[in-house]
């Protein structure tokens, strides 16, 4: 058997099971690491300002991206956030963006019967090109 170079896996959903988002809490993960919170802002204002933020720059909303020339990337948009309202996190932005992430939208084991096909093509060194978990799983 040929063994591939590399094999891609979808994340959300299929190898972790993400849970519904939910920035106020990303926000309320990093505030603990505050060095400084001039304002004494709570989570739930800065995540309000980051919502204002994105709609304005057009980072979440489909219908507007395409007015934008330039793409802000977190590594951009944090740091202005947060230094913006008075506050220092310390914490790199990768770690902002991690503790952020974990938090906002934290992922779980995917179903068991997935984890157990997923486990099976690994061991077997089989792969199924263009089939899902859910075509797998019947196919068992």
């Amino acid at each position: 058997m040929k063994i591939p170079k590399m094999v891609l896996f979808d994340y959300g959903q299929t190898l972790i099971a993400e849970q519904k988002f939910d920035g106020v809490k990303g926000t309320e993960a990093v505030l603990q690491y505050a060095a400084r919170n001039k304002y004494h802002l709570s989570a739930e204002q800065v995540q309000a300002k980051a919502n204002e933020l994105n709609r304005e720059l057009g980072r979440f909303a489909p219908e507007k991206r395409h007015l934008f020339q330039i793409e802000i990337p977190n590594t951009m948009f944090t740091p202005y956030l947060y230094e913006s309202q008075g506050i220092e996190i310390a914490l790199s932005n990768s770690e902002i963006d991690t503790v952020f992430w974990n938090a906002a939208a934290p992922g779980m084991e995917p179903a068991a019967c997935q984890k157990a096909v997923l486990l099976l093509l690994i061991e077997d060194k089989t792969l199924y090109p263009f089939k899902t978990f859910h075509t797998l799983q019947k196919s068992l």
